[in-house]
Parts: structure tokens; C-alpha cells; sequence
């Protein structure tokens, strides 16, 4: 069986607003980010990995309860990147990093 990647970026959306004179202009998010990269990833890799984006505040609240008491204790920040659940970076969203540490699980191999 061919080894899968599942990259998950954590992220608070409310983070994503900047306050410009009267109105608040939405910059450049990393749900936009995060999408950028699932299409990249789908690109090289269709069928080997799977991107997805979860705002840690408005959904799947039961889940990542440990993350959130890093986030709340200061140790880690927004966007947090998992791959195959483990923590790999924190605090943005670089792809070619991310591709590397994808690169490095397809090579390994296949699944046993």
C-alpha cells in the first residue's frame, strides 16, 4: 500500500483581520494559503496527500484539546502544521518546507 500524507493547518481565522481606517479589509489568510498549497500538493502528488485546513476555534472543538493548551500557555502560535498528526511547524505556513516533509514520507516507502 503506497504511503499517504494527511497535512492538517490549524488556525484561528479571527487572526486573519486587520483593522484598516473605518473597516476591516480581510489580508491574505491562511485558509487562502492553506488552499494554495493543497492545490500545489494535489498537483505533484494526486492521491497521496491530503490537505486540510481546520480553524481550531470554530470547528471539530472535541478535537486537538492538547493544542490548545499549548496555544493558551504560549508555547506554540498560529497556523500550527500537522503531518500524519504530528506537529511539524508552527506559526506559518512555508510550502516549501512542508513539501519537503511530505517528500521525505512518500520516499520512505510504502505502508506495511
Amino acid at each position: 500500500m503506497l504511503q499517504r500524507v494527511h497535512v492538517q493547518i490549524l488556525d484561528s481565522s479571527l487572526e486573519d483581520i486587520l483593522f484598516n481606517g473605518e473597516e476591516f479589509e480581510p489580508s491574505i489568510t491562511n485558509r487562502v494559503l492553506a488552499e494554495e498549497l493543497k492545490k500545489e500538493l494535489n498537483y505533484f502528488y494526486p492521491s497521496l496527500v491530503f490537505v486540510e485546513y481546520i480553524d481550531l476555534f470554530m470547528e471539530r472543538e472535541e478535537e486537538f484539546e492538547k493544542i490548545r493548551e499549548l496555544l493558551w500557555s504560549g508555547a506554540i502560535n498560529t497556523p500550527i502544521v500537522l503531518i500524519n498528526g504530528v506537529i511539524k511547524i508552527h506559526g506559518g505556513i512555508p510550502p516549501l518546507v512542508i513539501k519537503k516533509e511530505v517528500e521525505k514520507l512518500l520516499s520512505s516507502g510504502p505502508v506495511h
